[in-house]
């Protein structure tokens, strides 16, 4: 059975160039692209692991990691952030976001769509 990966990011290009390349390892892929619709989706299926940049307009990246943590369905999802920010905001969210309880922190300029696959399956073998 194939796994599902839900991937929020509000930059097209980046999201289909992850959608591409986890659809290639033959993952079934849900895409959006503000926190909103990333909740919205989570009502439909609840995919075995979340991309989830951090700024997006509507409802940011962490916004919506609260959403999730206050919704018991929903609370162990491993979560993987994707972030552009510069490093002394990088700091501040990091401490945030393992507080919240994500399982990693990519700077999306320092990793390549291999780096990510390989740190999601990472988390996914650990979580099962």
């Amino acid at each position: 059975m194939k796994q599902t990966i839900l991937i929020v990011e509000d930059d097209n290009i980046l999201q289909e160039m992850y959608c591409e390349k986890f659809e290639m390892l033959d993952y079934c892929v849900m895409k959006a692209n503000t926190g909103k619709e990333g909740m919205a989706n989570l009502k439909k299926k609840i995919p075995d692991i979340i991309l989830l940049d951090i700024l997006m307009p509507d409802m940011n990246g962490l916004e919506m990691l609260k959403e999730m943590k206050k919704k018991r369905e929903y609370r162990d999802i491993p979560v993987i952030l994707l972030t552009n920010l510069g490093e002394s905001k990088i700091d501040m969210d990091q401490e945030l976001s393992f507080a919240l309880g994500i399982k990693d922190y990519l700077i999306k300029t320092k990793h390549t769509p291999d780096d990510v696959a390989k740190r999601v399956k990472q988390v996914l073998n650990v979580s099962c």
